[in-house]
């Protein structure tokens, strides 16, 4: 190496070459043409860009190969030669299953997991059913949708005229009829006091929620009910002339009135309004809202 340096050094001084102008030609570091010169392999990189640097040196004195080609021939038999080392590190490699279980201790892992189940099936429930006792009418009808027209039942058929040419009323369904011929007792100046029971009332309402339904409830116009019902839970209600239901779930309950089936009046989680009376049933439709008050200014008065 030290040889081979040495010759690379002389022709490049017979040129008149410096080792400043070789670097700016080649791009290579002018320390990397000094090491070569003088023979320090420490102070140059491995193998591959050694024999390559020694090369482009050559090539620029325009030297045969046969100059530097021993030296390209050692430093790879000598990087053969060299095996790397790579250093000591121990693995920490944890020990092989046996494939035998504790019993007792995987029966109390799986006990405690279905505990924990359980717990919180029992929390959501109790979450749940507190959350619908305290939920008020006006949450329920966030859900609901603007209510229908009334839906009145068919009226009863108009009395026909006697053969005497005066009109014979229809008695309502459920009262019974005179006999042809009886009179009728001149009533008295005041009326005598009825007996408003929900099974001998005129106007009778039974109510059988299917799930949780807020319910008010008017009977002749007052409030007598006014509370949640849950599914199974049942109210019987009568009334002179009317009995007005708001539901907070129409599709949750099932209505009877006068010992006949109502249909559902709405689907699940709406709101309505149903008034009843001794011969039919409407829904109540909402009130419309007011009109927007009108700010156009008004025109100054002419003279």
């Amino acid at each position: 190496m030290e040889k081979l340096g040495q010759i690379l050094r002389n022709e490049r001084e017979k040129r008149g070459l410096t080792i400043d102008a070789l670097a700016q030609q080649t791009r290579i570091n002018a320390l990397y043409f000094h090491a070569i010169e003088e023979g320090d392999r420490k102070s140059l990189p491995g193998g591959f860009f050694y024999r390559s640097f020694l090369r482009q040196y050559a090539r620029l004195l325009e030297l045969p190969e046969s100059v530097y080609q021993d030296e390209i021939a050692r430093s790879l038999e000598q990087e053969t030669q060299e095996i790397p080392s790579l250093p000591e590190r121990h693995i920490d490699v944890p020990p092989m299953p046996t494939g035998t279980t504790d019993r007792a201790a995987e029966t109390r892992r799986w006990v405690i997991r279905l505990a924990g189940l359980v717990a919180v099936v029992a929390l959501a429930t109790m979450l749940y059913t507190v959350y619908l006792r305290w939920r008020t009418p006006a949450e329920l009808a966030e859900n609901g949708v603007a209510e229908p027209p009334p839906i009145a039942m068919p009226a009863p058929p108009e009395p026909r005229p006697a053969p005497g040419g005066e009109a014979t009323p229809i008695p309502p369904p459920g009262n019974s009829q005179e006999p042809a011929g009886a009179t009728t007792p001149a009533s008295p100046a005041t009326a005598p006091e009825v007996d408003l029971t929900a099974d001998s009332a005129p106007v009778r309402l039974r109510l059988t929620a299917t799930e949780a339904v807020w319910v008010e409830v008017w009977t002749d116009g007052r409030r007598v009910f006014n509370n949640l019902m849950n599914a199974s839970d049942a109210r019987s209600f009568g009334a002179q002339a009317k009995i007005r239901v708001r539901l907070g779930n129409a599709g949750g309950m099932n209505l009877e009135w006068n010992g006949r089936a109502v249909e559902p009046v709405a689907p699940r989680g709406q709101v309505r309004t149903v008034e009843f009376g001794q011969d039919d049933f409407q829904v109540v439709a909402p009130a419309p809202p007011a009109p927007p008050a009108d700010t156009t200014p008004m025109p100054p008065a002419s003279a």
